[in-house]
């Protein structure tokens, strides 16, 4: 019985997307087969301590991104408030503290009036939405990071 082409091609295709997010360590140090095997478990097994993950319980699919559904309402995280020091003074409307600790201070030789007025203004725009914090790692990322490393630290290069 032969085997078409097209049917080995997309077997390929398919046997190594599977172990695409695994890394591939090959020796530098000339390691024997024997040594390449010890080398792995006990970075599989570092891998393990290091990030918690174990690879039995975790899938090796992709997350798929969460979807949010119109009209439902999700929790929003709020920021802890300032210290009094760090408060932003707007103009029209300064607090107690600030406003005395301006009184008190006096021209900084060297220091221009722009600059003073620079840092006025940027301290202002505290109300600014800050930006939005990237996405969490996967645990199978930092699984196979903690593993390339430790196998580059046996003298492996790992791709």
């Amino acid at each position: 019985m032969r085997i078409p082409l097209s049917a080995g091609i997309a077997a390929l295709f398919l046997s190594t997307s599977a172990l695409a997010q695994q890394p591939i360590a090959f020796p530098m140090r000339s390691q024997s087969p024997a040594q390449t095997s010890i080398d792995t478990a006990m970075c599989y097994s570092y891998a393990n301590q290091h990030t918690g993950v174990v690879m039995a319980r975790v899938s090796q699919a992709p997350e798929k991104p969460k979807t949010v559904k119109p009209g439902v309402v999700h929790p929003v995280a709020v920021a802890a408030p300032l210290p009094s020091s760090a408060i932003a003074i707007s103009p029209g409307s300064a607090p107690v503290a600030a406003s005395a600790m301006e009184a008190s201070s006096t021209p900084t030789p060297g220091v221009a009036a722009d600059a003073r007025a620079a840092a006025h203004a940027s301290s202002t725009s505290a109300d600014a939405p800050m930006p939005a914090l990237p996405p969490p790692e996967p645990p199978m990322v930092q699984y196979w990071r903690s593993y390339g490393e430790c196998m580059t630290d046996r003298g492996y290069m790992v791709r």
